[in-house]
C-alpha cells in the first residue's frame, strides 16, 4: 500500500512551544518504519522548518517575509537533523525534497518528482517533502502542506492520505465529529492555528481533491497513540473521506494538481460533445480568455460554470483566430495544418460541478 502522510507543525511543537518535540517525531518514525517493514511505501509531507528555525535562535516574532524565508532555511536543517537521526534508529535512511508550485503545474518538472520518488521507493529511502519556502513567493507558493500532500497523493497515486492535525477530525456544526465525511452537513467553525498555514478548511479541500481521484482520505489527531498505523490497518479514526471513481494518473495532473493559464469559453453543443466524453473542437469555442501556449493547461467553461480542465493543442492567440470555425479551415487560416482538437479527450477531465460528482 502506498500512503503519503502529512504532519502539521502544531504536532511539532514541543510542549514549551518554541521548538519541535523530538520524542513526537520519534514516535512517528516509529509507526511509518514499521509500516515500509511490512512492505507499505510511506511519503512524509512535513510542515516545522520555521517552527524549528524559530526555537532554536529565540528571536522575536519577525513579520519581514525574508526573516521567515531565514528562520525557514535554519529550521529545515534541524527539521531534517531530527528525522534523519529518529529514522536511523530503524536503520532507515531519509532524503529531503523541497518544492514549489511551479514545480507542479509544469508537467515536466512534475513527472521528475514523481520518479525521483519511485527511485526513492526503490532504495527503501523514505521521502520528506516540504515546500521551498526560502525561494517561495506568492506567485509560486502552494501555500499550505495540506494542499502539497494532495498533489503529492495524486501524482504517486496512492492508495491513502492521512493528513494529521491536533484536532479529531472533521465536526459537525453541533460539535459532534463526523466520521465519513458528508459535504451536505453544515460544518462547525474552526479558527487557523497560530504555526500553521493552513487549517480546517484546506484538510477539506486537500482530502476532497484526492478522493476525486480515487484515493482514500482521512483527517485525524496525530496525539492519538499509534494513529498512523492504525488508520493503515483500517481502524476508523478521526473523519474519512471516502474515494470515488479512480482517474487515470495523467487527467488526475490536468484536474486537480496543473494551475489553468487561461479560460476557453464554449457552446452547448461542444458541452454537451464533453460531458460525453468527447474531444473540444474549435466550432464549439466561443471566445478565450489569458494568454497560454500550446501544452497548458486551460479551464473549460460553459456560460458560468466550469466544466472541465484541459491540455490545449494552441495557444489563445491561434485559438483567437479559429475560434468557431470547422477543423477543415485551421490551415487556411493559421498558415499550416494544426491539430483537429483543441484539447483531445485524452487530456480532457470533466470536472465535480459539472456532472454533480464522479
Amino acid at each position: 500500500m502506498k500512503i503519503v502522510v502529512k504532519v502539521g507543525s502544531n504536532l511539532l511543537l514541543n510542549k514549551r512551544g518554541i521548538g519541535i518535540d523530538v520524542d513526537y517525531i520519534r514516535d512517528l518514525c516509529n509507526q511509518i518504519s514499521t509500516l515500509t517493514d511490512n512492505g507499505n511505501e510511506v511519503i512524509l509531507v512535513s510542515s516545522g522548518a520555521y517552527v524549528s528555525g524559530y526555537g532554536l535562535l529565540k528571536v522575536k516574532y519577525p513579520q519581514d517575509i525574508s526573516k521567515k524565508q531565514a528562520l525557514c532555511a535554519i529550521g529545515q536543517v534541524e527539521l531534517m537533523k531530527a528525522y534523519s537521526t529518529a529514522f536511523g534508529e530503524r536503520k532507515k535512511y531519509v532524503s529531503q525534497l523541497l518544492v514549489t508550485r511551479d514545480d507542479f503545474d509544469n508537467r515536466k518538472r512534475f513527472l521528475n518528482i514523481r520518479n525521483t520518488l519511485i527511485s526513492l521507493a526503490e532504495f527503501g529511502v523514505i521521502p520528506i517533502i516540504n515546500e521551498n519556502d526560502t525561494v517561495a513567493t506568492d506567485e509560486i507558493r502552494v501555500g499550505d502542506n495540506d494542499t502539497l500532500a494532495s498533489y503529492v497523493a495524486i501524482g504517486t497515486m496512492a492508495d491513502i492520505l492521512i493528513l494529521l492535525t491536533s484536532v479529531n477530525g472533521v465536526f459537525a456544526e453541533d460539535g459532534s465529529l463526523i466520521s465519513v465525511y458528508d459535504e451536505h452537513l453544515p460544518l462547525l467553525a474552526m479558527e487557523n492555528s497560530h504555526w500553521g498555514q493552513g487549517g480546517v478548511k484546506t484538510k477539506i479541500a486537500a482530502a476532497k481533491r484526492v478522493s476525486n481521484v480515487g484515493i482514500t482520505a482521512v483527517v485525524a489527531n496525530g496525539r492519538i497513540p499509534n494513529a498512523v498505523l492504525r488508520i493503515a490497518h483500517g481502524e476508523k479514526i478521526g473523519t474519512i473521506f471516502p474515494k470515488s471513481t479512480t482517474v487515470r494518473a495523467k487527467k488526475a495532473w490536468i484536474g486537480f494538481v496543473a494551475k489553468p493559464s487561461g479560460k476557453i469559453f464554449v457552446d452547448k453543443g461542444a458541452r454537451t460533445a464533453i460531458l460525453q466524453g468527447k474531444s473540444l473542437l474549435p466550432i464549439g469555442v466561443i471566445r478565450v480568455e489569458g494568454n497560454f501556449f500550446q501544452g497548458d493547461t486551460v479551464e473549460i467553461t460553459f456560460k458560468d460554470t466550469v466544466i472541465a480542465h484541459g491540455i490545449t493543442n494552441y495557444s489563445s492567440d491561434e485559438l483567437s483566430k479559429i475560434r468557431g470555425v470547422y477543423t477543415s479551415d485551421i490551415e487556411k487560416i493559421l498558415g499550416h495544418s494544426g491539430y483537429e482538437e483543441v484539447c483531445h479527450a485524452d487530456n480532457l477531465i470533466i470536472k465535480c460541478e459539472a456532472k454533480g460528482g464522479f
